[in-house]
């Protein structure tokens, strides 16, 4: 990811314009809305496009070497069926679907052309907002990729000091709107994460660092569904019963990748998972409420029904 974003960045600062990156959006989004198009179609809707600019038609030259640079630029081929008419379509359609910030980008581009045009459905969209600290995320990303050791000063909730910490970056997550950098602390036995809104200020080293390439964020993350990595729990089989209409949305968007239907029943479902049930996880069940019970292991069923005693208290008080 970091080799890839790294790439998009020096190609970038090499686009002529930002008009030009426009176009380039604006080329893929036509083709990948059509699905297949002849260049003829392409240019008829160009002729509408106000990316045009007196423009009328895009040269066969001219869409060839956009089809480059977006291939360098983005990573996204646009390939030629000439056994079907000569229709252009994307042949990997799917990096714009996979979380990425290639596809974050790119559709975020692709809106933003459509905003230009449309100016007044600016009112009418509505983005979460994040705690902060995106600002760091280029300078991560150079570092990762160059394997440069980096210095940040941080101040966490639990611990208000001002702390200064030398570290090896191992790779970035996102997770409940938050960016986490993962990284390894010299002499520390475990990887330490810090969240980039508690970061005050970061520099890059001219120190290197030799990356395990063994190591793989993805699977390093694999039982857990946030970044909270605790050995005080086990890594266990649960399983949750869900009711009503919430079933839905368990199954279009699973609490964890492991999540496997087991019964389906007209009132309820229930759902097994393979992980370690530490504080994010209890707090997904519990954000459910009265739509989930907690089937199995019984310690994590007594957990929760402590919690919501707990809760319950304080609207007795």
């Amino acid at each position: 990811m970091a080799e890839l974003f790294f790439t998009f960045v020096k190609n970038l600062r090499m686009a002529t314009s930002v008009r030009l990156i426009r176009r380039y959006v604006w080329l893929v989004e036509t083709i990948r809305r059509a699905g297949r198009i002849t260049l003829e179609d392409i240019n008829n809707k160009w002729i509408n496009s106000s990316l045009q600019d007196g423009e009328e038609l895009l040269a066969e030259r001219t869409f060839h070497r956009h089809r480059k640079a977006i291939e360098d630029i983005f990573g996204i081929d646009i390939l030629c069926d000439r056994s079907n008419g000569n229709v252009y379509y994307i042949g990997n359609e799917d990096i714009l679907d996979k979380p990425s910030f290639t596809s974050s980008l790119f559709n975020g581009l692709a809106i933003d052309n459509l905003l230009i045009d449309n100016p007044d459905l600016k009112e009418r969209i509505q983005y979460e907002e994040t705690p902060g600290g995106n600002k760091y995320l280029p300078m991560i990303i150079e570092a990762i990729a160059k394997n440069l050791i980096i210095d940040i000063f941080y101040r966490s909730f639990n611990d208000r000091r001002l702390k200064e910490f030398k570290v090896e970056p191992y790779g970035l997550k996102q997770s409940s709107r938050r960016w986490y950098l993962i990284s390894h602390i010299p002499d520390y036995e475990t990887l330490t994460v810090f969240a980039l809104d508690r970061i005050e200020s970061i520099s890059i080293t001219n120190e290197e660092f030799k990356f395990d390439n063994s190591w793989n964020l993805d699977s390093y993350f694999d039982e857990v569904i946030g970044v909270n990595l605790e050995d005080d729990y086990d890594y266990e089989d649960v399983i949750i019963k869900v009711y009503g209409h919430q079933r839905h949305y368990i199954e279009s968007l699973p609490l964890h990748k492991s999540q496997k239907l087991v019964k389906r029943e007209k009132e309820y479902s229930e759902y097994s998972y393979k992980l370690r049930p530490e504080y994010e996880f209890q707090h997904e069940i519990l954000k459910l409420g009265l739509n989930l019970e907690v089937l199995s292991p019984q310690w994590l069923r007594d957990e929760i029904k402590w919690q919501a005693e707990e809760i319950l208290k304080l609207y007795q008080k």
